[in-house]
């Protein structure tokens, strides 16, 4: 394959700037975006304009495939190549997903206020995803937990905090390092 594909991103100074990449550079970008988003502790900036540009390229292997003998061997190893990279994508937006799952207040957060010069970490889509499981999220607590509670604790706001929610385990005694028996009195959690 020596077609090349066009990747357009936004330049800060001028419109728009156009690269031009073959299909093996656009693998090799989705490929790095999947290892970067798999190993960051954080969700990191969307690549759609990657997601796009592959999965145009998937349907037009399709094409080709569909046009292609049977029996060629060159078939098989075009369709396990093709499964190859469905898998890199689906598993970039798999870890995207969960991310956006177990963070999701932190995120609709940083969404809502952005700062200067930062880049939406998430694609028109992933954003009405949030949003979208923030609802069901508030919706599903108000119904099986928050009516059942007295009227005075029963409202729930999930974007309060503006921290990402993690907690740190504090040992109070730091000389003694065994283990203590009755750890309510000698750990505390607190926010990080």
């Amino acid at each position: 394959m020596t077609e090349e594909l066009d990747l357009t991103g936004q330049d800060s100074d001028a419109g728009s700037e156009e690269v031009v990449l073959t299909p093996a550079e656009l693998i090799e970008r989705l490929e790095q975006a999947w290892m970067n988003e798999k190993f960051a502790p954080e969700l990191l900036e969307s690549k759609s304009e990657i997601v796009e540009c592959v999965m145009e390229q998937l349907d037009h292997m399709e094409e080709n495939l569909r046009r292609a003998k049977k029996g060629d061997l060159k078939v098989s190893i075009h369709r396990m190549e093709m499964e190859r990279i469905r898998y890199v994508l689906s598993s970039y937006l798999r870890c995207r997903l969960m991310k956006i799952e177990k963070f999701f207040p932190h995120i609709l957060e940083k969404e809502k206020t952005p700062h200067e010069g930062e880049l939406s970490s998430l694609s028109p889509e992933e954003l009405v995803f949030a949003k979208q499981y923030m609802a069901n999220t508030e919706t599903y607590l108000k119904n099986v937990a928050l009516k059942h509670m007295p009227p005075n604790l029963q409202t729930v706001d999930l974007l309060r905090s503006g921290s990402c929610p993690c907690l740190v385990r504090c040992c109070l005694d730091s000389k003694n390092p065994n283990p203590v028996q009755d750890v309510s009195k000698y750990i505390s959690i607190l926010k990080y």
